[in-house]
């Protein structure tokens, strides 16, 4: 019988974790492309102003949502552990609480982000001609937060069991009926940003709806019994022990590119949009790199509550070829082809130049981002959350502060300003496998 998910315990590991992690990379990169069709529909249909205002929501919005998608994460690990030990028990009671996890911290989420959307934007400087549209945006946003939520754990529990392809194509249905819902609330009933917002909490609502029905049907350990919807202590902590640090890392992330964003606001509009442009073809890279982090997460968590450490290892050197392998390939070609990739958002010759600076930089050099995101995740899936997020912290946010403070005015040109970006992923693997190799001797003799 055909299934949906991906034996992590036996089989090959290279034909697995392909398998989960090319579904992984497509529904990231769909979603990427969703996002940028609400600027468009808000561009071509309303005025610059409505999209100048969902862009002013956008830091902010990943900053706040991103603890509790991080948790999301923590609950992957959790049941996946259960799932390799063979713990349907405790498997199941994960699954119950990461549910109502979800839930909960979306409802208080939403109270926070419509209660406050003035406040967060005003302490952006959001500018006054876009801070009524923003905050429109912003709290209808976060009123649909809770299905957010709900979306990802979901995701992340049918990832737990292998299960990459299903969540994907269920967000490609929902991103689908976005676009839709955006062209026919902006052009039919003349909305705005009010309008995107909806179609956004609507699709939502029918991926994460199609994730839970599948948890609802399931015969395998992730099936959702209504019984077990309580907060289990032992889970929750676990959940929380290894989630905050990565939604904290995610939030470092936004931090560090503010830093550098203030940098090169300095060399003029030009240099800003090009920048915007250069960050636009980086974030799609970056979710290519990104993916099969998230693949390696339960993989190695399965494979240690089995006690198979050696194909857990094997997981991961596999895993980093993958990344490798998309990373450098496509990043070479991102920065061979800057010049015409920018050109098709600009036509100004000094904002392309400023665009490919950054891309022959930090694109042909993503493939180290990636073997650092795998590191993380194996981490992560061996209980270790604390070190990615401290190395993070260290070497993305205070060494791009040092940087941009001591270190760039040496050689103020934005090309020495963006090497910022592989030293601080080279330092960060260093630390990663300081810590990785001694983890896996520790657990081989457990």
């Amino acid at each position: 019988m055909k299934t949906n998910n991906v034996n992590m315990l036996s089989g090959s590991v290279f034909k697995g974790l392909l398998s989960m992690t090319v579904p992984i990379m497509i529904m990231n990169i769909m979603q990427t492309m969703f996002n940028v069709v609400d600027m468009f529909v808000l561009g071509k249909f309303v005025n610059d102003s409505a999209v100048g205002a969902v862009g002013a929501c956008g830091t902010l919005i990943t900053l706040c949502t991103s603890l509790l998608i991080g948790i999301a994460s923590g609950a992957n690990v959790v049941i996946a552990k259960h799932i390799g030990s063979g713990d349907k028990d405790r498997a199941e009671k994960a699954v119950g609480c990461a549910v109502l996890f979800s839930i909960t911290g979306g409802i208080l989420l939403a109270v926070i982000g419509v209660s406050c959307a003035k406040i967060f934007l005003d302490l952006t400087n959001c500018p006054e001609e876009l801070i009524e549209q923003a905050v429109i945006y912003f709290r209808i946003y976060f009123f649909g937060v809770p299905v957010v939520m709900f979306y990802n754990f979901c995701a992340s529990i049918l990832r737990s069991i292998g299960d990459t392809r299903r969540p994907m194509l269920f967000l490609m249905l929902g991103g689908v009926i976005k676009v839709l819902l955006n062209l026919f609330f902006v052009t039919a009933f003349n909305m705005t940003v009010e309008g995107v917002a909806i179609a956004t909490i609507i699709s939502n609502t029918i991926a994460g709806g199609l994730c839970f029905i599948v948890m609802l049907r399931s015969k395998d350990m992730i099936h959702f019994n209504y019984k077990r919807m309580r907060f289990y202590t032992s889970e929750l902590k676990q959940m929380l022990f290894i989630g905050i640090p990565t939604g904290l890392q995610s939030s470092l992330y936004s931090l560090a590119n503010t830093v550098i964003a203030t940098a090169v606001n300095g060399f003029g509009a030009d240099a800003t949009t090009g920048l915007s442009i250069a960050n636009q073809f980086d974030g799609i890279l970056y979710q290519i790199v990104h993916a099969p982090s998230l693949a390696i997460i339960p993989y190695v968590a399965q494979n240690i509550g089995a006690k198979n450490i050696k194909r857990a290892k094997e997981a991961v050197a596999k895993s980093v070829l993958i990344t490798i392998a998309f990373g450098a390939s496509l990043g070479a070609l991102s920065a061979i082809f800057s010049a015409q990739l920018s050109s098709l958002m600009s036509s100004t010759p000094a904002v392309i130049m400023y665009s490919q600076q950054k891309m022959i930089i930090v694109s042909s050099t993503y493939f180290i981002c990636g073997i650092n995101e795998v590191l993380s995740g194996s981490l992560r899936g061996m209980g270790k959350p604390i070190i990615p997020t401290i190395s993070t912290l260290i070497f993305m946010c205070v060494l791009r502060i040092v940087w941009v403070r001591f270190v760039f005015p040496v050689c103020p040109t934005l090309t020495f300003l963006y090497l910022v970006w592989p030293i601080g992923w080279i330092l960060c693997i260093a630390v990663a496998l300081s810590v990785f190799f001694p983890t896996l001797s520790k657990l081989q003799k457990i």
